[in-house]
Formats: C-alpha cells, structure tokens, sequence
C-alpha cells in the first residue's frame, strides 16, 4: 500500500519535472520567433519591402512548424500589413480573415482588434465605406473594453477617414480631433501627425486649402522627426498637391519631387505612380504639355498592367483634361469614355460627375450644344445619386453606431454574469486545494521516510550519471562551437565594423540593378519620361598604407580605425544605402536609387570624413589617416538593352580603386558612363583599359585630380 502510494508520488513529481521542461522548451520557441514581428515592422518602417516579405514568410513557416498557433495568427497579420504596403488588398483580406479566427480562437482580444481595424482599412482603399466602418467599429469597441487610448485613438483616425470619404464632413472632424486629443494626452508624435494630416486631408476637402497646408506643414514637421519615410512622402506629397492648387509653382514641384523620391526608394509603385499623376497635372499647369503627356502615358500603362484602378481613373481625368487644353476634343472624348467606364466599375460616382462636367466643357468648346446638354443632364443624375448615397451612408453610420453601442451593452452584461461565475468557480477551487494540499504533505511527508532508504542506491548510481554526462556536456560543447562558427559563416554582419558583409551584398544587389534595369528599359522603349533619381553608383574605399598602422600600432588600433571609418562612412551615406566590409581595408558603398551627378560629390565627402578628424587609437593615440575610392555609376551604358552583370560591373570599380591608388593616393576615379556593352565583355577589364577608353572617348572617366592627364602619367607599360 505505501510503496503505491510511493510510486504516484513519484510519478506525480516526474509529470511536474517534465511539465517544467516542456515549458521551458515553449518558452524558448516564443523567444525565437518574437524577434520577427519587430524586425518585420522595422523593414517596413524603412520601406525594405522585399526584406519585410522575406522575414513574414520565415516567420510564418516557423511559427507553423512550431505549431503555435499565436504566432500563426501574427505571421498571418504581418503578411497582410505588408500586402497593404503594397496596395494588394484582395490577399490582405484573406490573411486579415485568417488571422482573424485564429485569434478569436486564441481569445487575443487586443491583436483582434487590430486585424478588424485593418481589415476594415482594406475596404475604406476599395470605396466599401459602409463594410469598412463596420470593421472599425468592431475595433474600436474591443479597444474601449481593453481601455486601450492608443488604439482607441487609431481608431478614431481610421472612423474619420472613412466617414470623410462617406461625405460626412462635421462627423470625420469630430473623430479627427478626438483623435488628436488621446495622442496629445498620450504626447504620440506619430499619432498627432497623422491626426493633423487627417484634418489638413478634410480641410483640403472642403476647399480651406490654406488651414489645410498649415494642417499638412505641422505633420510633415513630426513625421520627419519620426523618421518613417512613408508617412514622409505622403506629406510631402500632399503638401506639394495644395501648393499645386494654390498656384505655388515651384514650392508644389519641390514637394511632389521629394515625395516621388521617397515612394521610389521604399518601393510602393502604386504610390510611385500617385505621385506621378500628381507631377503631371502640374506640369500640365505649367504648360509643358510634352513632360505632362509623357508622364501621364506611363502611369495609365502601368496602373492598367498592374489594376491600381482607382488611380488609373485619376490619370484618366488628367489625360483628358491635357488632351482638352491641347485642343485635341476628340481624344479628349475616348479618355472621358474610358475613366467613366473605369469610375462606374470602382463605384466612384464623384469621378463620374467630375468626368461628365469635363464633357460638357469639351462639347461647349465644339460648339457641340445638343451634347454639351446631355452630358449636363447626366452630371446632374450623378450629383443627385450621390446626394442620396450619402444620406444612405449616413444611415448606414448610424447603424453601425447603434450595433456599436449594443453590443457595448451586451458585453457588459456578459461580463457581470461571468464575474459572478468566476466568484463560485473560485470559491469551488479553493476548497479543492486545501484537500490537494492536505493529500500533497501527507504523500511528501511518506516519500522523504523512502528517500532515506533509497539515497545509497542513488548515490551509487549519481557518481556514473555524472561522469556520462560530463562527457555528453563536452560534446554539446563542442557542437555548439561549431554552431557559432556556422552562424558566423551565415551571418549577413560583419562582426568587426557591425554593418553589413559581402554576403549580404550578393544577396540584395542583383534585385536592385534588375529595378534600374527596368527603369532605363522603359524609358528606351518610350514607356516613361527620362529616369529620376534611378541611377545605382557603387563607390569602394580602400585605407591608404593601412599596414602601417597595424605594424606601428598594432592589430587592436587597425581595428580602431575600420570601425571609426564604417562610423564616417555612415555619416555621407544614406540610411537606405547599403555599407559593406568587402574584406580588410576594404570597403564598399552603394548609394541606391540617385542621380549620377552626384556621385563626385559623394566621393568628395567620403574623401573629406577621412582627411578632415584624426582616426583615435588604443591609449588615446591620433593617426592621420586617408583613403583612397573608385566608383562606377549603373547602369554604365545607359542608352542599351544589355543588362551588365554584377560581377563585371564590380572589376570597373575595382579598377577605378587601382587607379586612384596609382595617382598618389587620398584621392577618387569614377565611371561617369561607357559608350558601348561590349567593352565591358572584357575578361580583364583593367587601369590601362580605362584609360585607353577615356582617351578613345568610349568612357566617361572623373577624378578629384580634376582631368586624366595625372591617370595616364601613371598609366602601367
């Protein structure tokens, strides 16, 4: 009987061991996959889209084959975040939908409250208003439950958006400032900026352009401070739209340019082409009909290939209102027929009205008086239709208001009855623990008496489980050691200088020469205007008689100054280029995504960040140091179809490396262009080849010397 009663106890003290394992194990999952959601957000937040994509997929992967269910949901959700980024609402629905049920499964009330607000986001940028605020208040509903201002605040925003679209002015302004006063008690930054963007976004609306630029002016100021280039760009961009409607030219162009910057360099083409349309119709405003039509013409390509069709209507009504300044009724007619269709299947009846008001004008100017009647005829349907739709949605507002409040209601008499279930259910618990406490001393009390007899057996046995495990913990030990020399192989950082290594760089830059390439095809093949800011230049910075420094100093001060210069390096380069330790004392820079023209400058700073500080060494000890850099811009030869490889491109810089090297040092050599692919084909592509080129004038060759003639003094026999 006592040895039964032994063995349960036995039993019951190894269920809570193997408990604590399996516990610790879960623990250990969680850890590993909770890194992904902040490094996912953070791509983003940088408009590292591919990145983003690449770790939501891991992280979805993982958290599957883990068979947590949390994570699951998670991965779901950042997936659908980053198709918004995208403007792919159709797959963002259907994670967001996915997500949706694992967490009510989960009973996650606060990340279910944020899948309902975007998934109602989602329809709000497909023109399903009255869907959208029935998701939103869905969240917000659960937020006030949590008590959750922040969200409760986002929420509003969202609400005001919506009902701003709806035509519901005085509402969309009340859930805007409410929205404002939650980030100001919480001191958001982020959250005021995007209220006053909201607000300036409705003042714009009503035709108070001049509160509304005040409105975006103040959000541009925290968006900036907070770093994130999207919410920059688009206030950028609205800014520029009312200086555009203000007739404020040049601040408008200013604006509008460094919103198309921004959306190019985070990689948002729909919102690369919103900007674009925006560039058009000032241009068109300007008078430069050519620049606007080309403009234009890309857009309405590329929103069609891609279905961005509530843009595509927009460029439809600057396309026709371009061809109606140039006189061309006709053509201005077929665009008008052709945005109606595309407004009527996005349900977007304001653009009906709009592009029905542009027909009158056209028949008016074509002295085309029956037709000019008809078309004023069916504006004033339109605008009669839209009238009632909006006293619909009104109803529809209020409808969703009413459940809003209703269900409010519900819950908190749900609540009440399961309070009162969980008071008994507590008062039924405790008596059970006091009988399992009871039970619990009773078999420790009887197992402690066994343990007496048992300790000699155990301790027999201890003495050789240690030794086996010694020897196990040694071969762990070693494994592990290998893991780590593994990782280090892996890693994409270089551990020295802690940013990126020449394996992060094979791994991303063919995707971004692929887009350059892309965007010079077009413009050869006369889809688009002459590329902007599209221009790749890699620069590589190699430490002149760096071998002194490690022999008179030592290896700890070499590494000193190769930390000090990834640290200079960062200051003359962009958050979103990429810097990488290319081996030793070599470094390279890619500044993405600029103008070619500003490659020397680059290259003059860099050679300046070097010159202008003393590099600091063990014992407080000052080195004067230099550098010496070769650059290449690409594509090299801008006006061919022939996509030149990474590898060949990089034997250009490194030649133009050589070259400044060879020149006396502390000094650049850049590839401004190359007349012909075919040089490039080249096995050794090498310093006298360069020269030979420039003197041919097959190659665009730049220096800080100022001209050539010092390059081909030291031109190799």
């Amino acid at each position: 009987m006592i040895k039964n009663k032994i063995a349960k106890a036995g039993l019951m003290l190894l269920t809570l061991c193997l408990f604590n394992i399996a516990h610790a194990q879960i623990s250990q999952n969680d850890r590993d996959l909770s890194h992904f959601q902040a490094q996912i957000e953070s791509a983003r937040a940088s408009g590292d889209m591919d990145l983003a994509d690449s770790l939501a997929s891991q992280f979805l992967s993982l958290a599957t084959q883990s068979n947590l269910t949390q994570f699951e949901a998670d991965a779901l959700y950042q997936q659908a975040r980053n198709d918004m980024e995208r403007n792919l609402y159709a797959p963002s629905q259907e994670r967001l939908n996915r997500a949706i049920e694992l967490y009510q499964e989960l009973d996650d009330q606060k990340k279910l409250g944020n899948a309902y607000r975007q998934l109602g986001l989602t329809y709000r940028y497909q023109a399903n208003y009255s869907v959208a605020l029935e998701y939103i208040y869905l969240s917000m509903q659960i937020f006030q439950q949590l008590d959750d201002k922040d969200a409760i605040s986002s929420a509003h925003n969202s609400i005001g958006v919506v009902l701003e679209k709806m035509g519901q002015f005085e509402e969309a302004s009340q859930a805007h400032q409410a929205a404002l006063e939650l980030n100001h008690e919480l001191q958001d930054q982020g959250g005021i900026a995007s209220a006053l963007f909201n607000l300036g976004d409705l003042r714009r609306s009503m035709g108070d352009n001049e509160l509304a630029l005040k409105y975006f002016q103040d959000a541009l100021k925290l968006d900036i401070a907070g770093g994130e280039l999207k919410n920059i760009a688009y206030s950028h961009h609205k800014i520029g739209f009312v200086h555009n409607l203000m007739g404020n030219i040049e601040q408008a162009r200013f604006h509008i340019m460094e919103a198309l910057k921004l959306f190019r360099q985070i990689q948002t083409p729909r919102d690369t082409d919103w900007a674009l349309t925006s560039l058009a119709q000032l241009e068109m405003d300007e008078g430069n009909y050519a620049e606007a039509q080309s403009i234009i013409e890309g857009v309405i390509n590329r929103a069609i290939e891609n279905q961005y069709n509530s843009l595509l209507v927009d460029a439809y009504k600057v396309a026709a209102e371009l061809a109606f300044r140039l006189e061309q009724y006709d053509a201005s007619l077929e665009l008008i027929d052709v945005g109606l269709e595309q407004a009527k299947r996005n349900k977007e009846r304001a653009d009906e009205a709009l592009l029905e008001e542009l027909r009158v004008q056209v028949h008016l100017k074509n002295d085309s008086i029956k037709e000019a009647f008809e078309a004023l005829q069916r504006q004033k349907r339109i605008d009669d239709e839209i009238l009632n739709a909006k006293r619909l949605d009104s109803i529809a507002n209020v409808q969703a208001q009413s459940e809003f409040v209703r269900r409010a209601h519900q819950i908190e008499l749900l609540e009440k009855e399961s309070a009162l279930q969980r008071a008994t259910i507590q008062q039924e618990l405790l008596t059970r623990k006091l009988w399992l406490v009871a039970i619990s001393a009773g078999v420790i009390l009887m197992f402690m008496l066994y343990g007496r007899i048992v300790q000699r057996k155990v301790n027999l046995q201890l003495g050789e489980q240690v030794a086996l495990r010694t020897q196990e913990l040694e071969l762990k030990n070693h494994q592990l050691q290998l893991a780590y020399q593994e990782m280090e192989e892996i890693s994409l950082t270089d551990k020295l200088t802690n940013i990126h290594n020449r394996r992060f760089l094979d791994n991303h830059i063919d995707a971004d020469l692929d887009q350059c390439h892309r965007v010079y095809q077009d413009w050869r093949k006369g889809k688009t205007s002459q590329p902007s800011q599209s221009d790749i230049v890699v620069f590589m910075i190699d430490m002149d008689n760096f071998k002194e420094v490690n022999d008179r100093y030592g290896h700890a001060s070499g590494d000193l100054v190769l930390q000090q210069l990834s640290e200079r390096m960062a200051k003359v380069f962009r958050h979103s280029d990429y810097l990488v330790r290319w081996g030793g004392e070599e470094f390279v820079a890619v500044a993405r995504f600029i103008e070619r023209e500003d490659a020397p400058l680059l290259a003059q700073r860099m050679l300046n960040s070097v010159n202008e500080m003393p590099f600091e060494l063990t014992d407080g000890v000052l080195s004067n140091q230099t550098c010496s850099i070769g650059f290449a811009c690409y594509p090299p030869v801008t006006k061919s179809n022939h996509r030149v490889e990474w590898q060949r491109f990089v034997s250009v810089v490194d030649a133009c490396l050589y070259a400044a090297k060879h020149s006396g040092k502390n000094s650049w050599v850049g590839v401004y262009s190359i007349s012909d692919s075919m040089l490039l084909e080249d096995a050794d592509i090498s310093l006298n080849k360069l020269i030979n080129w420039s003197v041919k004038g097959l190659a665009v060759l730049q220096s800080s010397h100022g001209d050539i003639e010092k390059l081909r003094r030291t031109q190799i026999k």
